[in-house]
């Protein structure tokens, strides 16, 4: 692994869908990555108490997501973290198993916005490198002003990606699950059939 640069797009994944997968392709294209981990959280700081299906599921789901891209790969090291998961820590722990790789932490808009809020987030802004990845919704001064400020303030190292903007979202995935309705376009196939399958969401009352 020496010498690689491996992005990492952590999140509940639940479930995981195409805007994902849009992004990490993204990645790989335009940032000259190896591969993309694909890393679940177990518990988010944001989302404590939030996730509702099994890690065993959503874990799996990301395993049947990641086997269509040879350049994508799952990492289980916070779903099988009985801690809250802080993006800070995971990354530590990589570096010191992989001194020699250079690992590119991919955000959305929302989540990149408030990187400075983070958890030792001054610290993460001047250690680590970060993909963007622009999200629907949001305006392009917004991320703009950040990025810059970030830049500025901490010498963030930041590459914008030029990712497809699709309007997918795991809450609406799940409404629809809970429906019987078709999820084509939204997730991978064998995503979906793994969903029925599994019977997921289909007692999930979403308003």
């Amino acid at each position: 692994m020496a010498g690689q640069n491996i992005g990492i797009l952590g999140g509940s994944f639940d479930p995981v869908h195409l805007g994902h997968l849009a992004i990490a392709t993204a990645a790989l294209r335009e940032a000259d990555l190896e591969k993309v981990l694909l890393m679940p959280a177990r518990v988010s700081p944001f989302k404590v108490g939030k996730t509702k299906t099994a890690d065993v599921h959503r874990l799996a789901m990301v395993r049947l997501a990641a086997a269509t891209d040879p350049k994508l790969a799952v990492s289980d090291r916070e779903i099988t973290d009985d801690r809250v998961s802080y993006t800070i820590d995971t990354l530590n722990y990589l570096e010191m198993e992989h001194p020699d790789v250079t690992y590119w932490f991919i955000v959305g808009t929302d989540s990149f916005l408030q990187l400075d809020t983070w958890y030792r987030g001054e610290e993460l802004l001047r250690a680590q490198h970060f993909i963007l990845a622009p999200r629907p919704g949001y305006r392009t001064e917004e991320w703009e002003e950040k990025m810059a400020f970030y830049r500025s303030r901490y010498g963030a190292r930041i590459l914008r990606i030029h990712n497809p903007e699709l309007d997918i979202s795991s809450t609406e995935i799940r409404k629809r699950a809970s429906e019987g309705l078709s999820l084509k376009g939204l997730v991978p196939e064998s995503v979906e059939r793994y969903i029925i399958e599994q019977g997921l969401y289909r007692t999930e009352i979403i308003h």
